[in-house]
Parts: C-alpha cells; structure tokens; sequence
C-alpha cells in the first residue's frame, strides 16, 4: 500500500498562519520573501498524523521547479531548509529556520549571546545556559528575551529564553542559571535514544 504522503506548497491559510507567527519576529519577514521567490512547501503524512505536526520547508524558486517536476514521480518527504511546524493553527520556527533568517539579517533586533567551547558542549547535550559558561551578552538583555546563542565562530547553536535583565546578570554566581535552552542542534543526536 503507499505511503499517503503529501507535500506540496502550502495554501492561503496556511500562508497566513506562518507569516502571522513571522512577522512578530521581525516586521521585515514578509519583504524578504517578496523580493527573494523563496516558497514554503508542507508536508504531511498519515502515518505520523498522530504524533507529529506538520513540517514546513523553505525552498528556492529554481529548487522548487525542479521539485514539481520530481513530485511528479516519486514521493518527497522533505527536501529544502526545514524550516518548522503548524501547531493549533501557529507556525514554530525551527532551529534551522531561525539560522537561515539570522544569516539573512532579518533577526538583528533579536539578541546574541556567545557562549565558550565549554559552553557550547553542555548546550548541545541539552543543557541551560550557566553564569560561566558566557563570553558576551548585550547589555540591553532583559528577562523572557529570547536570545540566538553562538558559539566562538559565531555559528547559531541554539534558541534560548533569558532568566533575568543584564545587570541581574552580572550579580548571579558563575553556576547560576542565565537562560532556558529552548532548541539547540544537538537535539537530533539525542533524539532517538
């Protein structure tokens, strides 16, 4: 029997849903997308109905061409830049996602904390972000921000969420909690153990 899978561009609603949940990350979201002919494909599975959400990927127009041509033929389960999920008629962001819109530089208000080689090791095993294991935050942080976390080549390595403002902050003790991981790329090692 075939796998019921589907995947294809996203319709109206769905358009709606993801730029409604994107434009209150950055205001300029929906001019990259009209002047970059990115598309968001969907997919979805009844095999997984129950358990996942689903998937959006963001693909190139010219990845997109040839990915209608290829839908045609066989079945696609995900092909592009993972970019989130629909929940309860709200779009997530991905960690992926996050990185390609930050390497866009449509997330410059978002704010950027780097974190040491230490740091990043016991973030990617799904850690929350110590006092010591900080090398910078902006000044301007406040508690509930939600900060890019990097690492010393400045490349994204998680999502995470402040625990108190800037100068709470430098008050705290080095093994104190500064922010919450929320996503980080060690997620899909540690995914199916």
């Amino acid at each position: 029997m075939r796998d019921l899978k589907t995947f294809r561009l996203v319709n109206k609603i769905e358009t709606t849903m993801i730029y409604d949940s994107l434009i209150k990350l950055s205001p300029h979201i929906s001019h990259f997308f009209e002047k970059n002919d990115y598309r968001l494909y969907i997919s979805l599975n009844e095999f997984e109905a129950e358990s996942k959400f689903p998937s959006i990927f963001l693909i190139s127009e010219n990845q997109g061409i040839l990915l209608e041509k290829v839908l045609k033929a066989v079945i696609v389960r995900s092909a592009g830049v993972y970019f989130g999920f629909i929940k309860k008629g709200n779009f997530f962001l991905s960690l992926e996602g996050i990185e390609f819109l930050f390497k866009s530089n449509l997330f410059s208000d978002l704010k950027r904390i780097n974190v040491s080689d230490k740091g990043e090791k016991s973030i990617l095993y799904g850690n929350n972000i110590l006092k010591n294991m900080i090398r910078k935050i902006p000044i301007n942080t406040k508690q509930k921000d939600i900060l890019v976390v990097l690492n010393k080549f400045d490349e994204v390595i998680a999502i995470a969420q402040s625990k108190h403002d800037h100068q709470n902050i430098q008050q705290l003790k080095p093994k104190e909690l500064i922010a919450i991981n929320l996503n980080d790329k060690g997620y899909y090692l540690r995914r199916n153990q």
